[in-house]
């Protein structure tokens, strides 16, 4: 493992988050297209919201909610801090964490604490955390099980993020969008792999491609919610004249979510709708729509800049209040039900 030698990836993980509390790095011309299908519910309801049951599993463990807190903060100081209060609230409600990029903690065992939140969530379904530019470069298997190992996690996710590389001052300009180097890595990881992307989706190709190398869960991760590429070219200088169509392409999330539901993939893959999930009601059209799970993670590190812990339990809170009462009117006690009768429940625009 080589150690860094400046810092330079700890720097860039407190830059990335100082510009997502101080600039709006969504997408601008894109929403997440969930706002193209509207829920039909009745107007004679008969359930309570006490009756509405939204527990799953992942990974063999059990959730209260089918949410996931997406993978963004780690690597410093601030990052440690943050995780550590996402932790908390997970574990709290019982919903799944993602921990950001490993990378920092390889290149310097030092900051491998800043990952470390199995004392604080013992419980709750944990995700590690690695980008596939990494191994095309010089990863392997060992530093794929290291990573999960590194916080005691139950699966590994791997980023695809080559826009992001290419924009980005440091990013990794050659073959970091191959899957080549995934082929020989996954089957020998021993642990359930999510491959996800970074918010601009994945065309029908894309995702065939994916499902070919057998991974536990697909993260569509569309566009229509954090711009990485805006990130990006906000930390370069020497992006200052690029094109808004340039930063703001993408694939939207509702779309990439309904080409991932109806292409050949074996039944025991699961899908994850991530991408400008803001909503409780957006969870409800994802599930419905096809997906299992809903992640985001811009609104929590806005609600923990805000107000700490007590103002990111308001907003889960209040998330998981739409989806049980968005539930209820549309007569269907569980995520089951949602999924069965989902199709009839809600229709374009």
């Amino acid at each position: 493992m080589v150690k860094e030698k400046d810092g330079a990836t700890s720097k860039r993980k407190d830059e990335h988050i100082k510009i997502c509390l101080e600039n709006d790095v969504e997408y601008q011309s894109h929403n997440n297209g969930f706002q193209k299908f509207k829920l039909h519910p009745s107007t004679l309801v008969d359930l309570s919201l006490e009756q509405i049951n939204l527990k799953t599993t992942i990974f063999e463990k059990e959730l209260d909610f089918p949410i996931l807190v997406s993978g963004m903060t780690g690597g410093s100081k601030l990052g440690q801090q943050y995780n550590e209060q996402i932790a908390e609230i997970c574990q709290e409600f019982r919903i799944g964490m993602g921990v950001g990029s490993q990378r920092a903690a390889i290149e310097n065992p030092d900051l491998i604490k800043t990952f470390e939140v199995r004392n604080i969530a013992p419980d709750i379904p944990l995700i590690a955390n690695l980008g596939l530019p990494q191994f095309n470069k010089s990863y392997d298997v060992k530093e794929a099980i290291f990573a999960i190992e590194m916080i005691k996690a139950d699966a590994l996710a791997v980023h695809i993020n080559p826009l992001q590389e290419l924009v980005q001052l440091e990013g990794d300009k050659e073959d970091s969008h191959s899957l080549e180097r995934l082929k020989q890595i996954l089957p020998q990881v021993k642990y359930p792999i999510i491959l996800k992307g970074v918010g601009t989706g994945f065309s029908r190709k894309d995702l065939q491609n994916l499902v070919n190398l057998s991974p536990y869960a697909i993260d569509v991760a569309g566009a229509g919610g954090t711009n990485w590429t805006k990130i990006e070219y906000l930390r370069n200088k020497k992006m200052e004249y690029v094109s808004e169509e340039f930063v703001e392409q993408g694939i939207a999330t509702a779309e990439s979510l309904q080409s991932a539901h109806s292409i050949k993939r074996p039944k025991t893959l699961k899908l994850i709708a991530s991408g400008g999930i803001r909503t409780g009601i957006d969870a409800v059209k994802a599930l419905a729509l096809g997906s299992d799970y809903v992640a985001f993670a811009l609104p929590v590190l806005k609600a923990l800049a805000k107000g700490g812990v007590d103002e990111l339990r308001k907003y889960i809170s209040t998330f998981i209040f739409e989806m049980k009462t968005s539930m209820a009117m549309l007569g269907c006690e569980n995520i089951q039900q949602l999924k069965k009768k989902g199709h009839k429940k809600i229709g374009r625009i």
